[in-house]
Formats: structure tokens, C-alpha cells, sequence
């Protein structure tokens, strides 16, 4: 563990101003390196380029990144993503110059031809660099999910993975943060001696906090959502059968449909509307 458990909250769980690095290297607060090309096949959906990369080639390209202190803006875009792009300009400006992965099986579909394998979820992206990063020592930082939440990943993960370097963890604020709070968060990652952070706020939000954070940090920030959710126990995750299948958001739907219902029953028919509109688009411009 690397948040000492007497700065806790009051009511349990992590304090989110506080953060605590054990055996930490000194990192100079300098400016952030330029960022790191990609140099891979790329597809459209909804008028959005994502790579058509493997999830050991978006691992290495992530691990590399950290290990060079380049910062990296990644995307984990699913049917629901890509279908708020046309009405959320912020998040439109985030895609246009990120590192967008498929997550989900429809999105991944759309890439085929380019040499997409299948989609990148989120939480087997985050066990791929966890155990690539184990070699080259690649330290974490978690920033996301309700009170108690990043703590009960941490605790799982470092379990899990003796030697797994984690920088620190906080528990955001359910606000947006301001320019000087985002400051002091970045600060705050890079005092720690962190090389990647991974963000589970939810799309759009955490899109958003990715594009602002990571020319800050000079470094991977990689937004992951639910996976938070899912390390901590909190929330069961689909079978195994179903990954890639397209029949994972069914499971997802079944445990909160309170919650979810407008990711699923609105958000994928627009997303397979407005991915015709594009291609149409698309077609007609080339």
C-alpha cells in the first residue's frame, strides 16, 4: 500500500486531498516532454480515427511512453463514446488528437479491415500494462471511483502482483475541478514520482479530465471507467464467454439498469445511426 491508512476519511475509505508516496524517486517539476507518435493503422467511426492496434501493441505503446515520460492522451471509445462526439464538442477536441482505442466489440468490428483483432476493454488493459510495467518498475497512480473504491483496487491489484509499484491513489471530488485544482492534481501525481495514471470517472467526464491532465503530467493518463469498479469488487464483471461477443453491455445492463439504461437502450442505436451518417460522409468526401 502506498496511502497510509491514518489519513483516511473520517467515514472510511481514502481522503481525496491526500496522498502519500512510500520510497518515492524525487521528480523535478519541469515541462512535460513532447508526446509520443503512434505509427499504427488507424479507422474511422463516427467521424473519430482510432488505432487498429493489438491490446499488446496499445500495452507496449503505453508502457513505452511511461518509461520516456511522454505524455499520452488514451481513449478507451465505445458505442456510447462515440455517440455523444457529435454533441460534445469538448469531448470531439479529446478525440481528435488521442490515442483511441476500440473498446467493445461493435467499435472493434468497424476496424477489420485495418487489422483490428477485437476490442481493448478497459480492465484487461490495465492487467496488460499492470504486468508489462512490472519489469521496467512503471509507476501507477489511480485517481477515480466513489469513496473507497481506488483504495480497494490498489489493495487487490498490489495482492495480486507482488512488486507492482503504485505511486498513490485519491478519490476525486464529485465537482468538476477548476484550473487551479487540476494544477495542484498534477502536481500532486508528479511529486509522487507516478508514470501513469489511470482515471475512472465515466464518459464523458473522464475524457474530458484526460485531455487537460496529461499535457500536465508528461505522462500516460488512461481513462478506464467501470474497471475501477470491477478490481474493487464493487461491480461484477461480464464472463469471460462474453468478451467480444457485443453481448457484454446485456450483463452490464442486468446489474444496474437503474443507471444504465440510457448508455444502452439510447446510446447504442444512436451510436449505429450516426456511424452510418459518417461512413456516408466519409464516402462522399473521398
Amino acid at each position: 500500500m502506498k496511502v497510509s491508512p491514518e489519513h483516511g476519511s473520517p467515514h472510511g475509505g481514502v481522503d481525496p486531498t491526500h496522498v502519500e508516496a512510500v520510497d518515492a524517486p524525487h521528480a523535478e517539476i519541469d515541462a512535460p516532454h513532447t508526446g509520443a507518435s503512434f505509427g499504427s493503422a488507424t479507422f474511422r467511426a463516427c467521424g473519430v480515427d482510432l488505432q487498429a492496434v493489438t491490446i499488446a501493441q496499445a500495452t507496449a505503446q503505453i508502457v513505452d511512453a511511461a518509461v520516456f515520460g511522454e505524455p499520452l492522451e488514451a481513449h478507451l471509445c465505445n458505442a456510447y463514446t462515440l455517440s455523444l462526439v457529435d454533441d460534445d464538442p469538448e469531448l470531439a477536441l479529446a478525440l481528435a488528437t488521442g490515442y483511441n482505442l476500440p473498446d467493445g466489440a461493435p467499435v472493434a468490428w468497424l476496424g477489420r479491415n485495418a487489422g483490428t483483432a477485437g476490442p481493448i476493454r478497459g480492465a484487461s488493459l490495465v492487467q496488460s500494462v499492470l504486468d508489462s510495467g512490472l519489469g521496467p518498475r512503471v509507476r501507477h497512480f489511480f485517481y477515480g471511483g466513489c469513496e473507497g473504491v481506488a483504495a480497494e483496487m490498489v489493495e487487490r491489484l498490489t495482492a495480486d502482483r507482488p512488486g507492482l509499484e503504485v505511486a498513490g491513489y485519491e478519490t476525486p471530488p464529485f465537482t468538476t475541478l477548476s484550473d487551479d485544482d487540476l494544477a495542484a492534481l498534477a502536481l500532486r501525481i508528479r511529486e509522487v514520482g507516478s508514470q501513469i495514471v489511470w482515471v475512472g470517472l465515466g464518459t464523458p467526464k473522464q475524457d474530458h479530465l484526460v485531455r487537460r491532465l496529461a499535457p500536465m503530467v508528461g505522462m500516460p493518463v488512461i481513462p478506464v471507467g467501470a474497471a475501477f469498479d470491477f478490481f474493487a469488487g464493487r461491480v461484477e464483471e461480464a464472463p469471460a464467454h462474453l468478451h467480444g461477443t457485443g453481448l457484454e453491455w446485456v450483463h452490464r445492463f442486468a446489474q444496474e439498469p437503474g443507471r444504465l439504461w440510457r448508455r444502452y437502450l439510447v446510446g447504442n442505436p444512436k451510436f449505429v445511426a450516426r456511424t452510418v451518417v459518417h461512413a456516408a460522409r466519409d464516402k462522399r468526401r473521398n
